[in-house]
């Protein structure tokens, strides 16, 4: 009988089966991280190098599974995309987290990788325009075709595919600095939360976007100023037809609170747009909470009433040659605001503005201020405008009438401590016409008049280091110019007064044409130390992070002359003060045109005697400016030219070793200038003269070379008589021609060059007298060419002059000095002479540093007993003051002791330092004398 083995049962299979399961996911839960971790990053990097033109990193990066299964979740920190040529010193972006989610299965089946999720935290992000339009963002590598045939769409897929889901910016910073366009956006703190599945042909989109401060400037006006935004919006999303349509949606701007309609479709290069907005609030205040003096002082206390409306639309399609039709209505009726801690309000606040354009041509537009009416303390002011086809004549009839007592601003508006206003402000001003008029110089045909008149307007904040004073202000509007009637302001201690004339000022307004201008300008005193402060801060684009987003210098350290400016100025200022320069006695004439600031005949006294200045400084290419100057010095001391020029210090070290007067000349020194207004000097090319009746140059170190080499201490400190030098600037050095003059009454020919690296290279031919190389010396020399004369059957005389011809080479602080004699150098005389003339210098140098090694000696002694002395009173003096503390029986007799104990201390700290003072101060007299007897006994050899 056959015995059946009894089968398992169903359950237990199952869970067997089911457990062994389990551990697989778990183990591939696990393992995959590291199975494919390579293999994304490499991808990540592959996909970056390929496709960008910019230096992309990251830091420490990690790859799991459990926390987000079934998805990889892939994370990577401090990511950085640098740019390169012209943003070479520019961050693009800099992200503390990014994390995307990859889907699983996409990864398992090779690709292409699905993201699902994209998360970007704390990123500090710029985006920069420069002003020839170039983009920092425009980093795509461009094709490797370069016939310039359009290159043909790849038919290899991409690794990766969007199959995005959610999209997360968290607490970014957010800079747009378009120099091109004059506009700047700063986003402080933005979050934006998006989701949607768009996997899906149709679906909806809901964005969340916060922003805590949002600043928009165009052109230097801040519209926005740290406006706190806020957007909720749902969209209809309809992809295959690309249209979106707007849901339940919000967008506000500080208190104000807009709605929005209709949809935006972009089935190709054209949109199609119909949307209306409209506000959601009539209440008077949420349009004054975009006022940033308004809203930061205590907002929500403020009383406030009237009604504010506003609204608009764009219908039609955008392109490139096309705009949709617009329209933009603006209305406040019966208002006023006044804070509930101040005694004055502003009231009768009556708007009324309409922009409107039917048919999507921009000459279309009009734009009316029907009513502008506000008074502020009781002070009114009422402007109409009116302006049509502003693009190709723009016609203008506009009315600005007010009065403003500048001290009541305080008593409606909380200002910061320390700050003062006070002053009147007038303005009568009236225009009609159409700028072609003008244009045409139809003055008949276009009506302007008035004026505005500023009178004893005195300012003063906390944030200003200096008081403005404007004493008066009187521009006077007439259809042909503006005239500055008067101008007399005080800042600080500086002064300026101005009157003239201002030319194309209303194309300069509506067109953005040139504008001219002819002015004189006075001044006592022009301090730009303290008109400039305290060195300004970086600029907010490069504050954006140290690390993430640096600003290039090339953008903001050139002064730019601006192209649309035509101003003839004539300056007499009495004293400027720039940096260590005094400048006093300004005058001449300065003309800003083309791009281009030119001087002609600016003369000023400092450093001790007078400049002119003829020359030139201009901006065409912003990235490389030009200067040219012709520069005239008469009289200038040379210690406070070198101390107060950089240019000088590379030009002629050994300025740094001289005393006197010069006069000289700087003649066709053209050249272009870096991102710091440094010129180029390898690329100069300038000549001029040098001239000087009489300098001393003491301790120059080629010229102390020189002494020991010739064992001539006169060397070491020389003067130079009846200078003139006839230089070039070319190849990076300065080259001097060949001239004679006298060092230390030694007739000699020098001719050579310093290099701006500080590289010397000079020929000095001179002539010495023989009674300068000291009687020890001749007397020798007369012995040992006696014995020459013997030996070679010749009768050679010592000539009373003996030429010496040095080679200068090395650097300034590392000088190499060759010398030689001339004639005679290769004879035996002449070196019989040689011979004679250094034993005598050397017996008598060698006796005067005898007596100075002695004496340091004895010093050395003298400071090592008194240090013995001095260790010994501290260790006995701290040791009797902490005695002092151990005897001390209780914990406050003990306080009292420990003070006692450390002003002793004090004490024996002050005898132990007056021991040391004491043998320093013997000391330093010893090698005082001894130096006086070795100088007396190396002048014996000269007698």
């Amino acid at each position: 009988m056959t015995t059946t083995k009894p089968k398992k049962s169903l359950l237990r299979r199952i869970l067997k089966w089911s457990g062994i399961s389990i551990l697989l996911i778990i183990v591939l839960l696990i393992a995959a991280p590291f199975i494919f971790k390579d293999k994304i990053i490499a991808i990540v990097k592959e996909q970056a190098n390929n496709n960008l033109n910019a230096k992309v990193d990251f830091g420490e990066f990690d790859l799991t599974l459990i926390s987000s299964f079934p998805d990889f979740r892939f994370k990577i920190n401090n990511v950085s995309v640098i740019g390169v040529s012209e943003f070479k010193d520019d961050t693009l972006a800099f992200i503390t987290n990014l994390s995307t989610d990859i889907n699983l299965k996409s990864v398992l089946s090779g690709g292409p990788y699905g993201i699902n999720s994209i998360v970007i935290d704390k990123a500090r992000i710029l985006g920069k325009v420069l002003k020839d339009g170039k983009a920092n963002w425009d980093i795509a590598k461009p094709s490797a075709d370069s016939t310039g045939a359009p290159t043909p769409e790849s038919t290899e897929p991409t690794k990766f595919a969007m199959k995005l889901k959610e999209f997360k910016i968290k607490e970014a910073y957010i800079v747009y600095d378009d120099q091109q366009g004059g506009m700047y956006a700063k986003l402080d703190n933005f979050n934006y939360d998006l989701n949607g599945d768009f996997t899906q042909d149709n679906f909806v989109l809901n964005n969340l976007l916060d922003i805590a401060k949002t600043t928009f400037k165009m052109d230097g006006v801040a519209y926005l100023n740290e406006v706190h935004t806020h957007l909720k919006a749902d969209l209809d999303m309809d992809m295959p037809k690309m249209k979106f349509t707007f849901k339940e949606n919000e967008f506000s701007l500080n208190d104000l609170t807009l709605g929005f309609d209709g949809f935006v479709e972009m089935p190709d290069t054209n949109i199609k747009m119909d949307i209306k907005f409209k506000a959601n609030q009539t209440e008077f205040k949420s349009i004054l909470s975009l006022i940033p003096s308004v809203y930061s002082k205590d907002f929500a206390s403020i009383k406030t009433s009237g009604k504010f409306a506003i609204d608009g639309y764009a219908n039609g399609t955008y392109n490139a040659s096309q705009m949709p039709a617009f329209g933009i209505n603006l209305s406040i009726k019966d208002a006023m605001f006044k804070y509930p801690s101040l005694p004055k309000s502003v009231n009768n606040i009556n708007i009324d503005v309409k922009v409107l354009n039917p048919t999507g041509v921009l000459d279309a537009t009009t734009i009316d201020v029907n009513r502008f009416h506000v008074e502020l303390a009781g002070n009114p002011i009422d402007i109409t405008a009116h302006v049509k086809t502003p693009i190709s004549d723009p016609g203008l009839r506009a009315e600005l009438k007010g009065i403003i007592n500048l001290g009541s601003v305080k008593e409606f508006i909380p200002t910061e401590k320390g700050d003062d206003l006070s002053g009147i402000i007038k303005s009568d001003i009236s225009i009609a016409g159409n700028m072609s008029a003008i244009d045409k110089k139809e003055y008949d045909k276009f009506k302007a008049s008035g004026s505005l008149e500023i009178d004893k307007m005195n300012y003063k904040t906390a944030t200003l280091p200096y008081e403005v004073f404007l004493n008066s202000m009187i521009l006077k509007f007439t259809t042909q110019y503006v005239e500055l009637a008067a101008f007399d302001v005080k800042m600080g201690k500086s002064d300026i007064q101005a009157s003239g004339k201002i030319e194309n000022f209303m194309q300069y307004v509506f067109k953005d044409d040139l504008i001219k201008g002819s002015f004189g300008i006075t001044s006592k005193l022009m301090d730009l130390n303290e008109l400039m402060g305290p060195e300004a801060a970086a600029t907010e684009s490069a504050t954006a992070s140290s690390t993430a987003a640096p600003t290039s210098t090339a953008s903001t350290g050139v002064a730019a002359v601006p192209a649309n400016i035509d101003f003839n100025l004539d300056a007499k200022i009495g004293k400027v003060i720039y940096t260590n320069l005094i400048l006093d006695n300004m005058a001449g004439n300065i003309v800003v045109r083309n791009q281009k600031v030119d001087m002609t005949n600016l003369r000023m006294n400092t450093m001790g005697g007078a400049l002119t200045i003829n020359g030139f400084y201009e901006t065409s290419n912003i990235k490389k400016p030009t200067t040219g100057l012709n520069l005239k010095v008469e009289n200038f001391d040379i210690q406070e030219t070198f101390k107060s020029f950089n240019t000088v210090q590379k030009l002629a070290p050994v300025g740094q070793y001289a005393t006197g007067k010069f006069t000289a000349s700087l003649e066709n020194f053209n050249t272009s200038l870096n991102e710091n207004m440094e010129p180029d000097l390898n690329a100069v090319k300038a000549n001029g003269v040098f001239k000087t009746d009489k300098v001393n140059v003491g301790g120059f170190p080629p010229f102390m070379k020189l002494g020991e080499a010739l064992k001539m201490e006169q060397l070491k400190s020389m003067d130079v008589s009846n200078l003139l030098v006839n230089y070039q600037i070319k190849d990076g050095r300065v080259v001097m021609a060949p001239f004679d003059t006298k060092i230390s009454n030694i007739p000699t020919n020098i001719e050579g060059s310093t290099g701006f690296d500080q590289t010397i290279d000079y020929k000095w031919k001179m002539v010495i007298p023989k009674a300068m190389f000291g009687g020890a010396a001749n007397s020798a020399l007369t012995s040992l060419l006696a014995q020459g004369n013997a030996a070679a059957g010749t009768n050679v005389t010592v000539g009373e002059k003996i030429n010496v011809t040095a080679l200068f080479g090395g650097t300034v602080m590392k000088p190499t000095v060759k010398t030689s004699l001339k004639d005679e150098a290769k004879s035996a005389v002449s070196t019989v002479t040689t011979q004679a003339l250094n034993a005598g210098i050397d017996k008598a140098a060698e006796e005067a540093q005898k007596i100075l090694e002695d004496a340091k000696a004895q010093c050395a002694k003298q400071k090592a007993e008194a240090q013995v002395n001095a260790d010994k009173t501290k260790v006995d003096g701290y040791a009797e003051a902490d005695k002092l503390v151990e005897q001390a029986g209780n914990p406050i007799a003990k306080i009292a002791a420990k003070k006692a104990a450390e002003a002793a201390k004090k004490k024996v700290d002050e005898k132990v330092q007056k021991i040391v003072d004491d043998a320093e101060a013997k000391c330093q007299k010893s090698i005082e004398e001894a130096q006086v007897k070795a100088a007396a006994k190396a002048a014996e050899s000269k007698k």
